[in-house]
């Protein structure tokens, strides 16, 4: 009697105490002991349903996600210690070693907390925000999602039953024998007459079959000496409707034998919305039949599953009252129902689970569509009422059992069997953890932890204990008498202070951190998977930290006598340690041996011992097609005596040294060049000249050494008719490149010209008219500069051909280098003219009238601001002449043009006083034009 009585008090109190000994649905506690929070709810047990929060329900004809309430004012919870299993919080592991280190024994327990009065409205609340819902399907609706071969489709080759009625698209096989002899396949036409050969045209529309074989029968043996034998042949189509809530609905054609559950899945069968229990097959406008698709799932009765005819419609309404019954049932689901009754509802879900607790069932229920309520109704109560009404939209739940054991105590922690141990009247701890086999390595001895949960108070308590003590030292004091639901920690090392490592790295086979517990340096090697095959033996080095003055220290070992242990080398680890093997090669003189020019793989190679000529050659690649065979070089470098450097150069016959001759193929020294040589003019095979314009042949031509300029003409098949000796144009990379060099540097002449100018110590000396012409003066430097930048040197070699027979012994016809290029320009027929004229232009050249003043003044001659001083002449050649050119007594405006030249009139620039003596930007353009092979236009 005692024993029912506890029982049933345990059982009561469970429902209150900390939810992670209790079952998953109930939420946790808000109220806490001092120091100690309330457990966090674990996470649901295997096999048991996860709720989702907003799971569909339906209320009213309408299909809505139920919400739980939220809950105002609840604090979540504190987080349980990582790694550490149960419900032992941080703050409780402190205050549990705290209440150890001040002696405190199993009487001292955590100070009480009065439970708040609002304790099991919060509990509530907390428990409705945690609320969650399983997504729930529809019962019935999973019938329909399988849409392969055979699902539901009437079968088209079985015998047909003699109620089928016949009508037009069917067809009959008639067999006769006796006097006849005749096999007939006879189809219906759309009259509904069948036509028999030997008997005329018969009204068959509507018979059954059965009447159909009795009236061919009857017919057919009139004839005397025949008997018949009748037998359906292909079957009609019929269209009927599909309507309502289904998926697709529509008109559909299926098989005279279709029946209506074959017909809704060939429309998808019902939405959600959608009936499988109210559904109508019409007729001729009125219900020939309702179908209820759960007397089919449940009971397999097919009865109501009535054979279609054609015009028949199928009309699926909106599903009645649906309720949702979830937990620890056996067919949880949302359900139609027509009896509203609780009873009915769990008779559907195929009644409780084996794990379901049986104290009560509880109802959610949307109440007028403005708030949800909840009902509890005890297992009881219904038991003793079952017909309990529901209403549309309703959520039934049911809970499982705890999860816990009412007669367990719990073991967490670094221990090698964790878990729930039965409770007996008198059990201790050694019970549970008879001696040190039963934890794991690295268990912290100085502190473990009794955690106690007070039901009569809602409380818990806190009783720590001494480990070593207990197990070691058999303290009976230690042995603490366990009640039901105590949880037993037990703690590593780790959680109270930071564990020991070191490091090895070098030449291991696993390097890396690794913790250390009274390890040797042979420990460590052997932890990182010990020495690789290139580990250097006789010394290693360990470097130690000091714990409080950080300062490091090295210390030097053999590392082979550390690994057989010998004192002295295999040296005790501390925290911080770093172990590092070094690798053989790292003692080892490296040496390199050198190959270059005329090599496939020309550089720098490791030297070896035995390595000779002929090994530095292959390994280099070997020779190239254009290496000089008969000579090489071997440089050699010696040091004499530690202080002085000898080089020699050895010569050697590379074919030689290939075909390994002991005078030529030479073993090496350490840091020896070897030098081959390239095929003398090898690298002037490829030097070409480029020839365009007025020859027969133009394009690019290799040329031999010593190539004049009449050899390249003479190649490309010597001048066309229309070539222009003196516009030819000659260019050279060489030449070039000078220009260029001096054109860059007159443009940082004129730069800084320009900012010793525009600096303000100039600026200020300056009257204001001096200042106005110097900002002028300035802005015709920057256009120059501008223009400058954006040019470049044409490299053009001044030169003027001659008939080639001429060229040829002259002293015109120079020597030619790889890049040249020559250009031979048809005769042209303009001058043209530049600058500051009226009209600067082109002009047609006139024989009659070569005299420059004559194209001058054609362009309306020089303006008020040119500097008519200063005109020069750019001749077709590329040579210049200007006015200073020209002897006194004589106008260089007379002077005669050839077609091509062109005329440049400068523009007069305004310079203020003191700049009078600088050089101005008509010498500069000048200079340009001479010197660079570049003629700027115009300045403006």
């Amino acid at each position: 009697m005692k024993n029912t009585i506890y029982l049933s008090v345990v059982f009561f109190i469970l429902l209150f105490i900390p939810s992670s000994i209790l079952c998953q649905e109930t939420a946790p506690a808000a109220a806490s002991v001092q120091g100690t929070a309330a457990p966090a709810a674990p996470a649901p047990v295997q096999g048991t349903a996860a709720p989702a929060a907003s799971a569909p329900v339906f209320q009213g004809n309408a299909f809505q996600p139920l919400v739980p309430a939220p809950a105002a004012n609840v604090s979540q919870p504190p987080q349980t210690t990582q790694d550490m299993p149960g419900t032992l919080t941080p703050e409780e592991i402190d205050q549990g070693k705290k209440l150890l280190e001040e002696g405190k024994k199993e009487d001292q327990k955590t100070p009480d907390t009065q439970v708040s009065e609002d304790f099991m409205e919060d509990t509530f609340l907390v428990k409705k925000e945690n609320i969650e819902y399983p997504k729930l399907e529809i019962f019935g609706h999973n019938l329909f999602s399988y849409t392969g071969e055979g699902s539901f489709k009437p079968v088209l080759n079985m015998p047909v039953s003699d109620d089928y009625i016949i009508g037009p698209g069917d067809s009959i096989r008639v067999v006769m024998w006796g006097r006849l002899d005749q096999s007939l396949e006879l189809f219906i036409d759309n009259e509904g007459v069948l036509n028999f050969p030997q008997i005329g045209p018969l009204n068959v529309a509507g018979l059954k079959f059965k009447e159909l074989k009795e009236l061919i029968r009857i017919k057919a043996e009139a004839i005397t000496g025949v008997s018949v034998s009748v037998s359906m042949g292909n079957l009609k189509t019929i269209q009927i409707f599909v309507l309502g809530e289904v998926k697709r609905p529509g008109l559909y054609t299926v098989s005279s034998l279709s029946t209506l559950i074959n017909a809704l899945f060939a429309s998808g069968g019902p939405t959600w919305l959608g009936s499988l229990r109210d559904i109508e097959l019409k007729r001729d406008g009125m219900i020939i039949t309702t179908v209820d698709l759960y007397d089919f799932l449940l009971n397999g009765d097919i009865a109501a599953d009535s054979r279609l005819m054609a015009g028949d419609v199928i009309f699926v309404p909106q599903a009645g009252p649906m309720v949702s019954v979830f937990g620890r049932v056996k067919r949880p689901a949302v359900y139609e129902l027509k009896n509203m009754t609780l009873y009915r509802a769990l008779e559907l879900a195929g009644g409780l689970s084996p794990r379901a607790i049986n104290q009560r069932i509880q109802i959610e229920r949307a109440f007028e569509n403005q708030f949800q309520i909840v009902q509890d109704i005890s297992y009881e109560d219904f038991q003793n009422k079952p017909n309990i009404l529901l209403q549309d939209g309703d959520l039934i739940r049911i809970f499982s059992m705890l999860p816990s054991m009412a007669n367990a105590v719990f073991l967490y922690g670094n221990v090698l069997r964790p878990g729930q141990y039965e409770y007996s009247s008198g059990l201790k701890i050694k019970d549970i953890i008879p001696d040190t086999d039963s934890l794991k390595m690295d268990t912290y001895f100085e502190y473990a932890l009794v955690k106690r949960y007070r039901f009569n108070d809602m409380k818990t308590e806190l009783i720590p204990f001494d480990l070593k003590k207990l197990l070691v030292d058999n303290d009976p004091g230690q042995n603490i008498r366990l009640k039901p639901l105590d949880e037993i920690y037990i703690f590593d090392k780790d959680r109270f202070k930071d564990r020991a490592y070191a490091r090895c790295q070098g030449a291991v086979r696993r390097p890396g951190k690794y913790y250390i517990d009274d390890m040797h340096i042979k420990d460590l090697i052997l932890k990182a998977g010990n020495t690789s095959r290139d580990a250097f033996m006789d010394m290693a080095h360990l470097y130690r930290t000091n714990p409080e003055t950080k300062e490091i220290t090295i210390h030097t070992f053999n590392l082979e006598q550390a690994l057989l242990e010998v004192p002295g080398h295999n040296l005790l680890l501390q925290d911080q340690d770093r172990i590092i093997v070094h690798n053989i090669r790292e003692y080892e003189k490296q040496y390199n041996v050198s190959a270059n020019g005329a090599l496939n793989k020309p550089g720098t190679y490791p030297y070896a011992s035995n390595m000779d000529i002929r090994d530095l050659i292959l390994v280099a690649g070997n020779v190239k097609d254009t290496t000089y065979m008969k000579e090489a070089e071997l440089i050699r470098y010696e040091i004499l005596d530690g202080h002085e450097l000898k080089t020699s150069i050895i010569k050697f016959n590379v074919s030689l040294a290939l075909d390994n001759h002991p005078e030529h193929n030479l073993k090496l020294n350490p840091m020896d060049t070897i030098t081959l040589k390239q095929v003398p003019e090898w690298a002037d095979r490829r030097v070409a000249v480029k020839i365009t314009g007025e020859v027969v042949f133009p394009g690019n031509y290799p040329i031999l050494p010593n190539d004049r300029l009449s050899d390249i003409i003479e190649r490309a098949g010597g001048y066309t008719e229309y070539a222009y000796y003196q516009g030819a144009v000659f260019t050279r990379k060489a030449v070039k490149d000078l220009q260029q060099k001096r054109l860059n540097e007159m443009i940082k002449e004129l730069e800084l010209g320009v900012a010793r100018l525009s600096s303000e110590d100039a600026q200020s000396a300056l009257s204001e008219e001096d200042a106005y012409i110097q900002k002028q003066y300035s802005s015709s430097q920057k256009t120059l500069i501008s223009k400058l930048k954006v040019s470049e040197a044409s490299g053009r070699v001044v030169t003027s051909l001659l008939p080639l027979d001429e060229l040829k012994g002259s002293e015109l016809n120079i020597v030619l280098e790889d890049g040249d290029t020559l250009n031979i320009p048809r005769k042209p027929a303009t001058i043209n003219v530049l600058g500051a004229v009226y009209n600067p232009c082109a002009l047609i050249f006139d024989p009659a009238n070569s005299e420059l003043e004559y194209y001058l003044a054609r362009t309306g001659g020089p303006t008020e601001y040119a500097k008519a001083d200063d005109i020069y002449v750019i001749r077709v050649d590329g040579t210049v002449t200007s006015s200073h050119d020209n002897s006194w007594w004589r106008d260089f405006k007379t002077t005669n043009l050839n077609p091509g030249d062109t005329i440049l009139v400068p523009e007069e620039v305004v310079k203020p006083n003191y700049l009078r003596d600088t050089k101005d930007i008509t010498e500069i353009i000048y200079q340009l034009a001479v010197t660079a092979g570049i003629t700027i236009t115009q300045v403006f």
